[in-house]
């Protein structure tokens, strides 16, 4: 361990960044927010909405990832959106997303989100980790 902030930030610029392999996604029950990566690459951070950060590259600004805010949260209102994207214990994330843009009035945002629908088709979070109500 590091004496100091000065060792500290020298450790962090020799070790090497945790290595992963997208699409790879993260969900931390304690800030309740899911975070995925469809590819690797810098990125810098767009805030679509109150619930959704899209992560774009620093060129075309193509989708790298996303954040999702208060995930329970944005499932749990009235019950609808829960029902069509929780099977089986599983959150389908495609379907997830699609139905965020189905309930988005603005053109850019709800592009967004059906783009962030394509990607994630497939993709499933285990929802005990959410510890939805069914």
């Amino acid at each position: 361990m590091a004496d100091n902030l000065i060792d500290f930030m020298k450790q962090l610029e020799a070790s090497e960044p945790p290595q992963f392999a997208p699409p790879e996604m993260r969900y931390g029950a304690n800030e309740d927010a899911l975070t995925v990566y469809f590819r690797s690459g810098e990125s810098y951070a767009y805030h679509l909405n109150k619930a959704v950060t899209l992560f774009l590259s620093f060129e075309g600004d193509e989708l790298v990832g996303c954040r999702v805010k208060g995930l329970r949260r944005v499932l749990e209102p009235d019950g609808k959106l829960t029902i069509a994207v929780h099977r089986d214990g599983k959150l389908e994330l495609g379907l997830f997303f699609h139905l965020l843009a189905y309930d988005t009035p603005e053109p850019e945002p709800r592009n967004r989100l059906v783009e962030l629908g394509q990607r994630a088709k497939g993709m499933e979070l285990d929802t005990q980790q959410l510890a939805l109500s069914s």
